[in-house]
């Protein structure tokens, strides 16, 4: 499934696209968006080329270009910039972009169990020769709530629009509420006994962040490789085996494939008392990362509205779908 775009997201995207390109040498007809919820990601052979805009962008991407440097040094098992483009991140107006190994991969999507390993191996490292932030999921929610509060006039108006369709409230009643939550589950972390001590973290250890490398045989493969980098921070190790647990229970992930990953991890997070806790900042982080980035895209904006209403009616049971 590709992601459904507006034509004016679209175009802006893909003229973004062709000046980064232009810039690195690289052919943009062939390209083809294969994912954009906060970013966008296309295949540009031969590089995977990540656009992201807002003003933190620029900032971040210049992080993990430090970042993807120091654990490829250390042999992580992590995606590697391309070694092409001499230097990174680069400029496209106010979008920042990086450009990364393409990597083929084997057919099927990665399974929980996938993550046990890379996970393993970079929740050995207590820190990096980088400067990393600590953990501080809540500010980012309240950042986008600020981000959405304050969109442009047109942006503003789809987003009034679809709150007061989708959900039955004003913009400004739904962005108070999300405040409201994560103010609560602010003093609830607070108060957390964390089980495992603190170190570097993926910070958004979900399947759809593992690559699964095609070996030479038909069947063969090489180790799990982590992408998305832009979480790498210090915090609690915890968190990264959030979306495993949180896979099984919102997305219908089977339990056995959460088992699978519980044994070769060996920690079962549900049995934790601080479980609720973290699934509440899990959700918060999912409904919150696209808020102020729906327009021009239906189908983020649809699962968005679908997700909040389970969270207000305290639907345990919805299941949810990925962002495409």
């Amino acid at each position: 499934m590709t992601t459904a775009l507006s034509d004016a997201v679209a175009s802006e995207l893909h003229g973004h696209l062709r000046d980064v390109c232009a810039q690195i040498g690289v052919d943009p007809v062939g390209a083809r968006l294969v994912k954009y919820t906060m970013n966008a990601v296309f295949v540009a052979p031969p590089f995977v080329i990540r656009l992201a805009a807002g003003s933190q962008a620029a900032a971040l991407a210049s992080r993990v270009v430090s970042v993807a440097g120091c654990l490829e040094r250390l042999g992580m098992p992590t995606v590697r910039l391309t070694s092409g483009v001499p230097s990174q991140p680069i400029l496209s107006g106010d979008w920042v972009a990086t450009a990364w190994e393409y990597v083929a991969t084997v057919d099927g999507e990665p399974k929980p169990v996938d993550l046990a390993a890379p996970l393993t191996a970079l929740h050995s490292l207590d820190r990096l020769d980088v400067a990393l932030p600590d953990w501080s999921p809540i500010e980012k929610f309240r950042r986008r709530l600020g981000s959405a509060a304050t969109l442009p006039s047109e942006e503003a108006a789809e987003l009034e629009h679809w709150s007061r369709t989708e959900l039955g409230v004003p913009v400004a009643d739904l962005l108070r509420d999300l405040h409201m939550r994560c103010d609560e589950v602010e003093e609830d972390l607070d108060r957390l006994a964390w089980r495992l001590p603190p170190g570097v973290i993926h910070g958004d250890a979900h399947t759809g962040n593992i690559l699964l490398p095609a070996g030479l045989g038909r069947s063969a493969r090489f180790a799990p490789l982590l992408c998305d980098l832009d979480g790498i921070c210090i915090g609690p190790r915890e968190w990264d085996l959030v979306p495993t647990a949180h896979g099984a229970t919102r997305f219908g992930r089977s339990g056995a494939d959460y088992q699978g990953f519980v044994d070769a991890y060996g920690v079962d997070l549900t049995a934790w008392a601080g479980w609720p806790v973290l699934r509440r900042v899990r959700e918060l982080q999912l409904v919150t990362s696209t808020i102020d980035t729906l327009a021009g895209r239906p189908d983020v904006a649809r699962e968005l509205a679908h997700r909040l209403r389970s969270l207000f009616a305290n639907d345990l049971e919805a299941t949810w779908r990925r962002y495409r």
